[in-house]
């Protein structure tokens, strides 16, 4: 008996402490479980912060770009109205240089991916400054002051030089985007006139075809090379 009552009292005693470390131990488990939930929250949420960082990141960067980009732009547009203005009518090998380095800054910063297809190019320009000679000569000689070009309907191309003196000298001929766009448009005259006021209006045969690929555009610039290598730098009007 004695020694079934001391074998009760050691069961008995033990319960108490089985209860109480199978407590600790789901207690431990509980506490466990909310850990790893809590650090998978956490980490849920310190990838939530860490993709918002990267995203508004790329954002500022992009935008950064972006803004140095159009103040670039700006800058070197700039410098090529000064220089146009300075050099108008006059095409020397320091000039076309000087032109030249310009537009190839300028080149790689063109917003307008495919400009032979751009509404932007349908307007009135008026020609700050080309190393066409035959177009200098009118200029140089004081003829004209002023150099205009009409583009329409993706098929028109109208140039016109109009005379101090009243009159001026017109070409008009067709125009189409070169197989698949981008920069090219090739053109083709059709007509010339030379109109003298009192001595007459005159009128010639096509003068010739050939295209130019148009390595700047935007709201306000145009930039021109052509097949005869030359260069025409025109502002919107």
């Amino acid at each position: 008996m004695s020694v079934l009552l001391n074998l009760f009292l050691v069961l008995f005693a033990s319960i108490p402490a089985v209860s109480c470390f199978s407590s600790s131990s789901l207690h431990s488990s509980k506490l466990l479980h909310q850990h790893q939930h809590t650090s998978k929250s956490t980490a849920t949420t310190t990838q939530l912060h860490a993709s918002s960082f990267n995203l508004n990141f790329l954002d500022s960067l992009f935008s950064s770009t972006t803004n140095n980009n159009k103040s670039q732009i700006q800058q070197l547009k700039t410098q090529l109205y000064q220089t146009c203005q300075s050099s108008y009518g006059l095409s020397t090998p320091p000039i076309r240089t000087s032109i030249e380095s310009l537009i190839s800054q300028l080149q790689p910063l063109n917003p307008t991916p495919s400009p032979s297809t751009s509404k932007l190019l349908q307007r009135k320009w008026i020609v700050l400054w080309t190393s066409e000679k035959e177009i200098n000569f009118f200029l140089e000689k004081g003829i004209s002051t002023r150099i205009e070009q009409r583009l329409s309907d993706g098929k028109v191309l109208e140039n016109w030089i109009p005379f101090v003196r009243g009159g001026g000298f017109g070409v008009i001929g067709s125009i189409q985007p070169a197989d698949g766009g981008g920069l090219r448009t090739e053109f083709k005259f059709q007509s010339a006139t030379l109109d003298i006021g009192k001595w007459g209006t005159y009128n010639f045969p096509p003068l010739g075809e050939g295209w130019f690929d148009t390595v700047y555009l935007d709201e306000e610039l145009r930039i021109d090379v052509n097949s005869r290598n030359d260069i025409l730098i025109c502002r919107g009007e």
